[in-house]
């Protein structure tokens, strides 16, 4: 069995491989998202959000975006690990899955995922431990088994 878990954030993610249940989690990949640790004012300066309008009596305005900066850097960060996932797996990398994320990015995740590796995730964890240094995540995760 090769078993791969993805512990993901919007700033970064760690793989894991466990071989056998008994046998101790190895860090294999880790990729990092920068923008993914800005505030919305960091990564929109200067400009101004579109403006909506609903038409008839009382028109609203609002200069919101309909997804914040943040969120469109995590939705990005998402499909990249997405396609880094789909690849792995179509090369025989990994037989079995695990997603460990924050419940926000969690379903960020499941949004990009394509159908294929959905089918070969036997677990999800909506826990924030992303950001934990190695060694706690690998025993964090070792007492998941």
């Amino acid at each position: 069995m090769n078993n791969w878990i993805l512990v993901a954030g919007r700033a970064n993610a760690k793989v894991f491989n466990r071989v056998a249940r008994n046998e101790p989690v190895k860090l294999i990949k880790e990729f990092s998202c920068p923008q993914g640790k800005l505030h919305e004012g960091d990564l929109v300066t200067g400009s101004e959000g579109a403006v909506f309008q609903s038409a008839g009596k009382g028109q609203q305005r609002s200069t919101e975006t309909e997804v914040s900066a943040t969120e469109h850097e995590a939705e990005k960060f998402a499909k990249s690990l997405s396609q880094m996932l789909l690849d792995a797996r179509l090369q025989g990398e990994f037989d079995h899955l695990e997603l460990v994320a924050d419940p926000t990015f969690l379903g960020h995740l499941r949004g990009v995922i394509d159908n294929q590796t959905m089918k070969v995730v036997v677990r999800e964890v909506d826990k924030n431990v992303a950001g934990k240094p190695v060694r706690e995540l690998q025993k964090y995760l070792e007492d998941l088994a």
